[in-house]
C-alpha cells in the first residue's frame, strides 16, 4: 500500500544525465509489481489477464527486468536490487506460514504440470500462495543470470534500500512508495522508465512520466517537520503497519502534528472528535521503532555487478519458461553492451573502484 505522502512532498523534476555513475538501491517488491502492467505496446492487463506462457506462470517479470536493467545501463546507472526478508507481524495479514505454503503449492504446481492438467496448473500459477513468491525467486535468478548484485534484506526493502543511501554505498533509492523517507532515505528516485508515459490506473487515459528526485532533509525543512513527526503523521493516514484513524487525511494530520507536535498530545486534545482506541501507546511505539530502528544489513561488502550470462539467461526465460528466443537473444546483446558500456564509465570513476570491485 505505502504511506500517502505524494500530495505534501516536494519533487524535483531531473534529466537522466544527472544520475550517470550513480548506484541505485532498487526497492524490488515495489518496483517488480509495477513489471506487472508491462505488455505488447498498446496493450494493458489486470490482475486477472496477467501476462502467462504456456506452463501457466506470469511473465510479465521476466521481460520486465531485462528491460528495467537494460535501461539503467543505458544511463549509465548501477542497480542494487533489495528484497524483503521477513514480514513484520504488524503488516501481515496472512499469519500462516508462507514459506511453507510455497513449497506445498510449488510442488502441487509441478505435478499438474507433469500429469498435464493445465487448468489445474493455471489456477495454482495465479494463487496467492504461489504467484508472489514464485515471482520473487524468479526474479533473484533472473538478476543473478544477469549479473546484478541483490541482497535479501532482513525485513524490509525498502529500509535496506535507505540504509545503503545513508551509508553512501548506494546515491539513490528508487521507489515509487513514499516510505523510505519514513526509513530515514535522504534521497529517492521516481518514475525511472523507459517509458514517457503510463496509463491511469482504472482510466482510458494516459499521463506523462518525469524522472523526479525527493530530498529528505529539503522536504523536513519546508514542512518544519522532524522525521519523527513526519512518522507520526503518517501513522493517523496510514501506513502499511497501521491503517489510519477514520476521519483523518493528509491536510488534516499535518495540521494536527503542526499544532501538537506528536500523537500522544493529538489523543489527549482531540480523543472527543476521532477514535482512537486502536492506536494504543504500545503499537504507536512499535510502529516508530520500525521506521527509525529497522532490521537491516549494515555492512554490505560483496557487491559485484557482472557480464549477463546469455546462456543462464535462456534457460531460464526460454527453457524453464517460453520466452521469444530471438527477442530475448536481441534484449540480451544490448543488456551486454549497454553493460559494457557502463562498466567503462564507473572504471573512470576512481573513488568506486574498489566499492565495485572493478579494480
Amino acid at each position: 500500500m505505502g504511506v500517502k505522502l505524494q500530495e505534501l512532498i516536494i519533487k524535483d523534476k531531473i534529466d537522466y544525465s544527472t544520475l550517470e555513475r550513480k548506484i541505485v538501491a532498487v526497492d524490488a517488491p515495489n518496483i517488480i509489481m509495477g513489471l506487472f502492467t508491462f505488455a505488447y505496446k498498446n496493450k494493458s492487463y489486470s490482475q486477472n489477464e496477467l501476462m502467462t506462457d504456456s506452463s501457466q506462470r506470469v511473465i510479465s517479470h521476466l521481460y520486465g527486468l531485462l528491460f528495467r536493467i537494460n535501461f539503467y545501463y543505458s544511463k549509465k546507472i548501477f542497480p542494487i536490487f533489495c528484497f524483503d526478508g521477513r514480514v513484520p507481524e504488524l503488516k501481515r495479514i496472512v499469519t500462516k506460514d508462507q514459506l511453507n505454503d510455497f513449497k506445498f503449492t510449488k510442488n502441487w504446481y509441478q505435478q499438474a504440470i507433469k500429469s498435464k492438467n493445465f487448468d489445474l496448473a493455471r489456477n495454482i500459477a495465479s494463487s496467492k500462495e504461489f504467484l508472489w513468491p514464485n515471482i520473487m525467486e524468479e526474479s533473484k535468478k533472473l538478476l543473478n543470470a544477469i549479473g546484478v548484485p541483490y541482497i535479501d534484506s532482513p525485513s524490509s526493502a525498502e529500509a535496506q534500500c535507505a540504509e545503503l543511501v545513508k551509508r553512501k554505498v548506494a546515491h539513490y533509492s528508487n521507489s515509487q512508495d513514499f516510505d523510505s523517507l519514513l526509513f530515514g532515505c535522504p534521497k529517492v528516485l521516481q518514475n525511472i522508465t523507459k517509458s514517457l508515459k503510463r496509463k491511469v490506473q482504472n482510466k482510458w487515459m494516459y499521463q506523462k512520466v518525469t524522472p523526479i528526485s525527493i530530498d529528505l532533509d529539503k522536504n523536513l525543512k519546508a514542512l518544519n517537520l522532524s522525521l519523527f513527526q513526519l512518522i507520526d503523521m503518517s501513522i493517523l493516514i496510514g501506513t502499511d503497519f497501521f491503517p489510519g484513524i477514520t476521519g483523518i487525511g493528509l491536510k488534516k494530520a499535518f495540521e494536527l502534528v503542526k499544532t501538537h507536535e506528536n500523537i500522544e498530545t493529538i489523543i489527549k486534545k482531540q480523543n472527543e472528535n476521532y477514535d482512537f482506541s486502536h492506536l494504543s501507546n504500545d503499537k504507536i511505539n512499535e510502529i516508530r521503532q520500525i521506521f527509525l530502528f529497522p532490521e537491516v544489513l549494515s555492512e554490505i561488502s560483496f557487491l559485484r555487478w557482472d557480464i549477463p550470462n546469455p546462456s543462464k539467461i535462456i534457460e531460464l526465460t526460454c527453457e524453464d519458461h517460453t520466452l521469444n528466443k530471438e527477442r530475448v537473444e536481441n534484449n540480451v546483446s544490448k543488456l551486454s553492451k549497454n553493460y559494457l558500456a557502463c562498466k567503462s564509465v564507473f572504471k573512470s570513476k576512481k573513488l568506486v573502484q574498489k566499492a565495485l570491485n572493478l579494480e
